[in-house]
């Protein structure tokens, strides 16, 4: 069963010498779950008014976020895990690479609460450490 619910996505990042670059978004969604796995379904706007179809999938696991975009992103977050993946942009291809720090998701009836923290590189390079 899908349920139509609202999606607040909240996050820093920390960057050496610079300001937090906070991030929040706000979208109208919806939730089902699937054996242990919850799955949050919402769409982006993007700057030129191109939408993008994003998906988490979320357990206590696990987190993996989705866009169905041009370029086809995937990011899966393990605790203690790294990942490495292709970030393709309008501009050139990115290697994007991560280290899960931590994971906790906090369940209730009609509330999903999940907070990440991670390091973030790019092209073999630490930008920063990132919650979100």
């Amino acid at each position: 069963m899908t349920k139509n619910v609202i999606i607040s996505l909240t996050g820093l990042q920390y960057v050496a010498e610079e300001e937090e670059a906070p991030i929040e978004v706000i979208n109208f969604g919806q939730h089902y779950k699937k054996g242990e796995k919850h799955y949050l379904l919402y769409e982006e706007t993007e700057e030129g008014g191109k939408t993008t179809k994003c998906r988490i999938k979320v357990s206590d696991k696990e987190l993996e976020l989705q866009k169905s975009d041009s370029f086809g992103t995937r990011l899966l977050f393990l605790p203690g895990e790294s990942y490495l993946t292709n970030y393709e942009t309008p501009y050139g291809g990115l290697l994007v690479g991560g280290n899960t720090k931590s994971l906790e998701f906090y369940e209730e009836e009609d509330f999903l609460k999940t907070s990440l923290k991670y390091g973030l590189e790019i092209n073999g390079e630490k930008t920063g450490d990132c919650t979100l």
